[in-house]
């Protein structure tokens, strides 16, 4: 199950595919002109196997018929060795399918990722390495200027996500609170628990406190006490799967600890609950 750090870049570009555009505005690419964007496959196999899967693909249509694929892959740490060497590969298949050239970009979580997602690959042929386009903490578009007001709302969780954004300052969760303020509930819920999940302890708090007072309780009580309910329900049912797994005997890696209570999701938790009772190993119930 992967992380809301990893999630939640790939949740605003599905829900607004319109922030490929604006992610790419100041890295020199040509787009093809007024573009409209669309979700597409992100399988991105000519066989199988190999599996080459990419966390989003989104391809960008002008008015005169030229296209754009636009490779997002989300990091919330620096890849391992298989995944950039795959990151060509999506490159090329991206191309051959959707008969168009075909950028890759990686949202970096932290700088140290960002330096790590930024080196370029090499492929061994002459002439054919790739630079990835990363967008993280430098350089995340501004979700105040005018240019991305169609995306205003997702460039800033965005900002809050690559910490572009200081969630410490005042000014800051102000800007939050009022981008969010435009959307409908749903959706607004779904991106407050983002910030807040990517906010340090005392910024969330600080935020939290801001939702409740008099400017903007109305359109946050609610929707925080909603949340709070759901967050508590999956921290119990973390804490109940880490004890049986501790029943059976297992040492649980911190990374896999950190995996089993940063889920917020309690039908994952309950399945691996379920699994926990009968499986012969962690890897039967989390896979490898």
């Amino acid at each position: 199950m992967p992380s809301i750090h990893h999630e939640a870049p790939l949740e605003l570009l599905r829900h607004n595919p319109e922030l490929a555009a604006a992610l790419l505005a100041d890295t020199g690419i040509q787009l093809p002109a007024g573009a409209t964007a669309t979700i597409s496959d992100s399988n991105l196999s000519t066989c199988n196997p190999p599996e080459f899967r990419a966390d989003a693909v989104t391809l960008l249509r002008g008015i005169d018929g030229d296209k754009l694929a636009v490779i997002t892959e989300s990091q919330s740490a620096p890849p391992k060795r298989g995944k950039r060497r795959a990151w060509p590969a999506y490159v090329a298949v991206a191309q051959s399918q959707h008969d168009c050239d075909a950028v890759l970009v990686v949202i970096a979580a932290n700088p140290a990722t960002a330096h790590a997602c930024s080196r370029t690959i090499h492929t061994g042929h002459p002439g054919f390495s790739l630079a990835p386009i990363v967008i993280g903490p430098h350089n995340t578009p501004d979700p105040t200027n005018p240019a991305f007001a169609g995306v205003a709302p997702e460039l800033t969780v965005l900002a809050a996500l690559t910490h572009a954004l200081d969630l410490t300052e005042d000014a800051n969760r102000r800007l939050v609170l009022d981008k969010l303020a435009t959307l409908d509930r749903e959706t607004r819920t779904t991106y407050t628990r983002f910030v807040r999940h990517a906010a340090s302890d005392a910024a969330r708090k600080a935020l939290e406190e801001l939702m409740a007072s008099p400017t903007y309780r109305d359109d946050w009580v609610d929707g925080l006490l909603d949340q709070g309910r759901a967050e508590g329900e999956a921290r119990g049912e973390a804490k109940m799967l880490l004890r049986v797994l501790a029943a059976r005997g297992w040492a649980v890696p911190d990374d896999l600890r950190t995996r089993i209570e940063s889920c917020l999701d309690t039908v994952q938790l309950e399945e691996w609950g379920d699994k926990a009772i009968a499986a012969d190993s962690l890897n039967a119930i989390f896979g490898s």
